[in-house]
């Protein structure tokens, strides 16, 4: 009997314990330094959650011995040691945030040994796999849009937007300057510096996005792939009146850095729970002489006691690590959920009956365009 290790039991990791539990029949160890964290858990049915610090190598090699594969869902600050140490241990690792901005001298140090499955959750992770399904689709592929975005159901003044994963990671969004590919080549832009207008017939709404850093790995995979590709970005769908809103805080220079916008921020952003996730991943290119679009997307609610982000992001994060337990994934050092697509095209359908189990529809369609 395979032993899955979830380090890490906020809510994303609840989520990937939780599906684990529920839809596999692997014994499944949950591990978090909070006791709060790890009461949650067992009321959750993950009976096997005990306390464990990630940042002490003697819990580390504890967590290793008693586990086959292990999913991490620690915080960012530590999740690149988390990563590199169970990797040294010899055992196979995915994690949620790991090369979420992807680093070349990371990838190096990651070439053998056991699978490393980096930034697999929801953005990036669900939308890395599905951009080069559709990517593949195309003989000839010019464009990859990746259009994602959790919002609150119900948004209220002033800012219009909750806390849905962490606080950290929310401010990052507005800060970090978004790496995309633009006219065949790899290039910085600074984010809220363009809003663009968004529709879609998924949620009624008056809906904007712009530029975020969640291509991660496919800054690389898509040029390998597809030589003819000119434009991969991903931008993050929000309410239009919350970037209205974040625009003039821009302009007063209130999101200057990370340190200033998380005060700002902070004072007015709450944890939310009922949520709804929107995603509609596109590729754009030709098919013989003719153009056409590949499409993936779908929308998602918070519900069971998950937000919908922890659902999609752990749900995603479970699935795959069932499939590395059951050897239906494999790979050496690092290898991106896009990559094992690309050797074993059936992990699509896999991950998307999988995900279904819990009530998340993904659609896809192609068509002809002008």
């Amino acid at each position: 009997m395979v032993s899955v290790g979830v380090v890490g039991l906020g809510p994303m990791g609840r989520a990937i314990a939780y599906y684990l539990v529920r839809h596999t029949g692997h014994v499944v160890n949950g591990y978090d330094v909070s006791e709060e964290a790890i009461n949650e858990a067992r009321r959750l049915g993950i009976n096997n959650a005990v306390k464990a610090n990630a940042t002490k190598q003697e819990d580390l090699r504890r967590i290793a011995s008693e586990n086959d594969v292990i999913v991490s869902a620690v915080p960012q600050s530590i999740a690149d040691d988390v990563v590199l140490k169970i990797h040294e241990l010899g055992k196979p690792i995915i994690d949620l945030i790991f090369m979420w901005k992807y680093s070349e001298e990371l990838a190096r140090k990651l070439s053998n040994g056991p699978i490393v499955i980096p930034a697999c959750g929801w953005a990036p992770g669900l939308t890395n796999l599905l951009a080069m399904a559709a990517a593949s689709e195309l003989e000839v592929v010019e464009e990859v849009g990746i259009h994602v975005g959790g919002n609150p159901v119900d948004p209220r003044p002033p800012l219009y937007y909750e806390i849905l994963f962490s606080l950290d990671s929310t401010v990052d969004e507005y800060v970090r300057p978004a790496t995309i590919i633009r006219d065949g080549k790899v290039v910085s832009v600074e984010p809220l510096a363009e809003i663009f207008e968004f529709r879609t017939w998924l949620v009624n709404g008056e809906f904007a996005e712009f530029y975020t850093d969640g291509l991660s790995t496919l800054l690389v995979t898509l040029p390998k792939y597809f030589s003819t590709l000119r434009s991969a970005y991903e931008r993050t769908i929000r309410w239009k009146k919350h970037l209205e809103v974040m625009r003039i805080l821009k302009d007063l220079g209130l999101l200057s850095d990370f340190e200033t916008a998380k005060l700002v921020l902070s004072k007015s952003l709450k944890p939310g729970a009922n949520d709804f996730s929107l995603m509609i991943i596109e590729a754009r290119g030709k098919m013989g002489d003719d153009y056409a679009a590949v499409r993936f997307e779908g929308v998602d609610y918070a519900q069971g006691g998950f937000t919908s982000m922890a659902r999609l992001t752990g749900f995603t994060a479970a699935v795959v690590a069932d499939l590395v337990a059951r050897g239906e994934v494999r790979g050496e050092g690092l290898t991106p959920i896009e990559e094992t697509y690309m050797k074993n095209k059936a992990i699509l359908n896999q991950v998307l009956n999988a995900l279904r189990k819990e009530g998340i529809k993904i659609y896809k369609t192609k068509t002809a365009i002008e």
